[in-house]
């Protein structure tokens, strides 16, 4: 599937129970960033992307190699040296949308297409369980979520998520991203201007068009 592109991160999905009851798995899922921040267009056209949609996020840059599996949240800390607001944008596009499962998300790489972040700060200035975000389109409310709406704590979501990766035979490199899981709900993507506000933390936008 990789042929060889090189990941530019992992994704964690299905990491709220309400997530996990909708797609009927037990567990969170794991997938492979594949196309950088800075590498998504500023314009996403629902034309070319049927599926997509948007997630509110807390994002994690990787600053030290993890070459094996870690033991504990604070082991983890000691890798990362950034903590930024992200919207990741699944494209979820698949012949029957309403009746996907867990194995349909896992199959497509848990629908991974673009993401894109805001500024990094170190987790000693940055707290992401600490977060807030609200997310309009065209001024309309769509979503509102926190940081702790993965897995309970932003730590042991990407703590999860790392461990999981390992597992898989990776090894997690140094610039590489960490997305932690959707804060609050997953929605679908209409024809308009996007903005999601994290508080302190500031905004990101997206334009989609038909």
């Amino acid at each position: 599937m990789l042929g060889d592109r090189t990941p530019v991160g992992f994704k964690a999905g299905f990491t709220s129970s309400a997530a996990q009851s909708r797609f009927g798995a037990d567990e969170p899922v794991a997938g492979v960033l594949l196309t950088a921040a800075h590498q998504t267009p500023p314009v996403l056209q629902l034309s070319a992307l049927r599926g997509l949609h948007l997630e509110t996020e807390v994002a994690m840059r990787v600053g030290k190699r993890i070459d094996s599996r870690l033991t504990s949240t604070a082991t983890l800390i000691a890798h990362i040296d950034g903590i930024a607001p992200a919207i990741e944008l699944p494209n979820l596009d698949y012949a029957d949308p309403q009746h996907l499962s867990a194995l349909d998300i896992i199959a497509t790489n848990v629908a991974a297409a673009y993401f894109r972040t805001g500024t990094f700060l170190s987790p000693r200035e940055r707290d992401p369980n600490d977060v807030t975000v609200r997310l309009t389109c065209d001024g309309e409310e769509v979503n509102v979520g926190s940081g702790r709406d993965a897995m309970g704590d932003q730590w042991q979501a990407a703590l999860w998520l790392v461990n999981t990766i390992i597992d898989m035979g990776w090894t997690i490199e140094p610039g590489q991203v960490l997305l932690t899981g959707a804060l609050g709900n997953m929605v679908k993507a209409r024809a308009a201007h996007c903005v999601a506000s994290f508080a302190n933390w500031g905004e990101l936008s997206v334009t989609i068009e038909p």
